[in-house]
């Protein structure tokens, strides 16, 4: 199984090296960067499963890339912190961190965290892409609905049958039922804005 790529930022150079350095010698496909700013570049370029951000950075704070890094592309992070960083633990906690690692410490001590961390944003990810199959089926589920209503009411069908007119009409235009069930409702909302203008120009008049 390939091992995971990681992101390691760190302004020590010293600790950045020697984790950089053992992350690989166990299989880890590594990027690294010294400050911030170059962190969300390499992120960009690199996409790593997860990033390992020192909370203390030159020019942007650990929490603040962490939170950049999720919101513009959806990747997590460990943080890294010294034994007197308490309220920047916290701090960088909130911005949905997946954990904490506390410094100095060997890349034998670093790994089962980091795997923890792995497994548990391989989890959120696949929760998320769940979430995402069924708003996306729900949303099309809305869309036929509509569209099957308004068969309805023109056709002064029953719900079945205008359901059946629809799929029927998709497989002749060899096209998928969401597809026109799209061009119908956006056809009718035309046809109605059209007939709400008349109407009011009528008044007007």
């Amino acid at each position: 199984m390939q091992k995971a790529k990681i992101l390691v930022v760190d302004d020590d150079r010293l600790i950045l090296a020697t984790l950089v350095q053992g992350l690989r010698a166990h299989g880890y496909e590594v990027a690294e960067a010294v400050g911030g700013r170059q962190a969300l570049e390499t992120a960009r370029a690199f996409v790593p499963d997860l990033a390992l951000l020192d909370i203390r950075l030159p020019d942007i704070e650990g929490p603040e890339v962490a939170e950049q890094l999720a919101r513009q592309m959806d990747i997590p992070a460990l943080f890294l912190s010294a034994y007197d960083d308490t309220a920047a633990v916290e701090k960088a906690m909130q911005t949905g961190g997946l954990g904490y690692l506390v410094k100095p410490l060997a890349v034998n001590q670093l790994l089962p965290g980091l795997e923890i961390a792995l497994a548990r944003a391989r989890e959120i990810r696949g929760m998320k892409e769940k979430q995402s199959k069924l708003e996306e089926v729900l949303s099309r589920n809305r869309v036929i609905n509509v569209a099957v209503g308004v068969l309805m009411e023109r056709q002064r069908l029953p719900r079945q049958e205008a359901y059946e007119v629809l799929r029927r009409l998709a497989r002749t235009e060899r096209r998928k039922v969401i597809e026109l069930a799209t061009q119908m409702i956006d056809l009718e909302d035309g046809l109605n804005r059209l007939v709400s203008r008349t109407e009011a120009e009528r008044k007007a008049g």
